[in-house]
Parts: structure tokens; sequence; C-alpha cells
């Protein structure tokens, strides 16, 4: 997670104050929470390494994905995941990537960050300042993109999607996987249609949100990478004139 506070630095235009304290230590526990779950969620998946739709699912069931067709067998796949381990790591950094991402709301909301930084305005969502977007997104370190102290609108765009749409989503069919929180809260296993189906839209997801941390990892390195994550542990921005 990122946040701009726009205000100069020093005496001269090249240095600014890009991301502040709770920006970035949000941001970076996210990082490590991020990895921990995609990580235990690969050794749980390796375990029982099929998906399926509804409420039944087991070895020899018929399967929506299965590991074997891709030459990897039953075995092989659970002689290289670790269920308890990626159970209990899965677990503990679900909740920390969740009470870190509420604790990153309630502040942006509080403090503006959310509707001056995050929330994009109505011109920016014109289909001719889209395209123009997108174009640059294209382009290979442009001027505009490594001098830029702002988010675009398909920044603001995704960034929204993935803490309001994606995470809820995440969390609950996280929970629809659980007996303990399924009894409590059956209705979670109508909303998704079956604990086998909660699970393969978690899997799914997982997928998605590493394809969005590969995308992210790329528009760093085209944006100046060395400038970009100076500055989220920084806070400071340096301008191209001043080196990347």
């Amino acid at each position: 997670m990122k946040g701009q506070s726009g205000a100069a630095m020093g005496s001269g235009p090249r240095r600014v104050a890009l991301h502040s304290y709770n920006v970035r230590i949000c941001h970076w526990i996210n990082v490590i929470a991020g990895t921990y779950l995609v990580l235990s969620g690969i050794h749980i998946f390796l375990d029982f390494p099929e998906l399926y739709w509804g409420n039944t699912g087991y070895q020899g069931y018929p399967a929506l994905f299965r590991l074997a067709d891709w030459g990897i067998s039953w075995d092989e796949a659970a002689a290289l995941g670790d269920r308890m381990w990626g159970r209990n790591y899965h677990f503990t950094f679900a909740w920390v990537f969740l009470l870190n991402g509420v604790v990153y709301v309630g502040w942006s909301l509080v403090t503006g960050h959310l509707r001056h930084q995050l929330w994009p305005r109505r011109s920016e969502l014109t289909r001719a300042r889209l395209a123009a977007e997108i174009r640059e997104h294209l382009r290979w370190r442009s001027p505009s993109r490594l001098a830029a102290t702002s988010y675009g609108a398909l920044q603001k765009t995704s960034y929204l999607l993935l803490i309001f749409v994606f995470v809820p989503l995440m969390t609950l069919t996280g929970l629809a996987q659980s007996p303990g929180f399924t009894a409590a809260m059956p209705w979670l296993l109508d909303m998704f249609g079956g604990r086998q189906t909660a699970r393969t839209l978690h899997t799914f997801g997982t997928v998605v949100f590493v394809l969005f941390v590969v995308v992210h990892v790329l528009e760093v390195a085209a944006a100046g990478a060395v400038n970009r994550i100076r500055a989220m542990i920084t806070g400071t921005f340096r301008s191209p004139e001043e080196g990347t």
C-alpha cells in the first residue's frame, strides 16, 4: 500500500515527502504477511492438490482441476507440501494481513488519504484519459512515470478493488473452509454454494493476487525501482534529475 503527501522537502523541488509513516509500516507488514500467506497456501494446496465445486470433494471425485494432469501425482504433491506448517502460518498471517488492512483503511478515512489520494476523480475516468494512461503504462520507463508522485486512475481503481472487494472475498472464502466458523455462521456455505466451492474460489483468488503482485513489481521497476523502494523505506522521493 502506498500514499502521497505531496509536500516539498528541503530548499529545492528535487525531494518530495511521498509516503507517510503509516503507509510505509502497513506496506511492509503486508509484504511479509502476503509472502507467508502465499507460501503457506501453496503447502496447504499441495497436501490436497485438486479443486472441486459444491460441497463434496475427495480423491477420485470428478474435479475442476487436478495437479496430476500437470504431471505431479497426489503422492508427489503431498511430499512437497506441509499441511500442518501451512495451516498454522496461513491462519496466523491471514489475521495479520486483515488487521493491518483495517488499520490502514481506518487511518485513510480519518486523515482523508482515501478521499484525496486513492479515490479517482470523475475527470480521470473518461475514456480518453484511461486510454492515454494505458498507453503510458505500455511505455517502459517513460519520463512521466519516472517523475510521477501521484496515482493514476488505473492504480487507484486497482487498489480500491483490492482493499474493498478482493480482501473481503478472500476473507469470507477462507472462513467458509473452517468447520468452526461455518458452525457458527452456516450462511457462509450458502453464500458460496459449498465448502469446496469456497476453497476453489480462494485458490483462484490466490492466483489473481500473485498476478497483481507481479504487475505491481513490474510497475515499480518501470518507474525506477531503486527510487521507489527507497521512498517506501525513507518516505522521500527523489526526482529523476537527482538520480534514481
